[in-house]
């Protein structure tokens, strides 16, 4: 395994092939196996393809003080970018890892070439999360939650939320576990996914009024079935409101476009390159 210090996090990174660089940001209760399947064999016999595991997830174990906010989300970014020593990287971000690549263009503009969201989180809206995130993040109850309360189901819950995601469509064959995806199962990745979704709103409220600053390319994919983060509050919004955006809608599509049309995702990636 490698690791470079982000930060002041000691963060998990994998690197694949060779040429320009791509950079990809997972999302919540996710880590770098989920790139795996699909988006990494989609580009690595032509790029060189980056991702890391953000703090407190997959084998990213430092989770500090202020891990929920996007600044330092964003900061930790930019710097795996920096100590890998990738020029201007294509960054490709799914769900919460949207927020972060958002607030990594603007923060640091200068790091990054284009951005490809797949499914981002971008604005506030109606409602909270999930009851048990604010168990798994709160200080008093986070240890027993996670450690004794939670674990006797987490697994499954975690691999069941993640065929969920994939709704109305339903996971390829083998797909999860190529993915790995119980790593988010474990006592410390359950305390980080809940920290970023409790503090999420309250995170994307406080940069969504920037995006106009935002002048490189942004392109977006998004399922209009996804039942996990509106299409029309998030996405659509952002498309709008972006002057550089481009957006592709798939019909009957869920949380993870770019599993079930992983040739529409590189459309979307060669539309980047072609205008950063």
């Amino acid at each position: 395994m490698r690791f470079v210090e982000a930060a002041g996090v000691t963060t998990h990174v994998q690197t694949w092939g060779a040429g320009d660089p791509v950079f990809l940001i997972h999302g919540a209760s996710s880590h770098i196996g989920t790139w795996e399947p699909t988006v990494v064999p989609l580009l690595k016999d032509e790029f060189l393809v980056a991702a890391y595991d953000r703090p407190g997830m997959g084998y990213t174990a430092d989770r500090p003080a202020g891990s929920d906010t996007l600044a330092l989300q964003a900061k930790v970014a930019a710097e795996v970018i920096e100590k890998l020593g990738l020029k201007k990287p294509i960054v490709i971000a799914h769900s919460w890892g949207g927020a972060v690549a958002l607030r990594l263009a603007l923060d640091r503009p200068d790091l990054v070439s284009g951005v490809v969201l797949i499914a981002p989180v971008a604005y506030e809206w109606p409602g909270g999360v999930d009851w048990y995130n604010y168990w798994s993040a709160n200080p008093i109850s986070a240890w027993v939650f996670n450690n004794i309360v939670a674990q006797p189901f987490a697994d499954a819950s975690v691999r069941s939320g993640m065929a969920g995601s994939f709704a109305p469509n339903t996971p390829p064959d083998g797909w999860l576990d190529a993915a790995r995806v119980s790593l988010a199962a474990r006592p410390e990745a359950l305390r980080a996914t809940g920290e970023d979704l409790v503090a999420a709103k309250r995170e994307v409220m406080a940069q969504q009024a920037r995006y106009l600053e935002i002048r490189i390319p942004v392109a977006i994919m998004v399922g209009d079935s996804d039942k996990v983060v509106s299409p029309s509050i998030h996405s659509m919004k952002l498309a709008q409101v972006l002057p550089t955006a481009r957006i592709d809608v798939l019909a009957g599509v869920g949380h993870l476009p770019q599993e079930m049309s992983p040739e529409r995702l590189r459309k979307l990636f060669d539309w980047v390159r072609s205008v950063k």
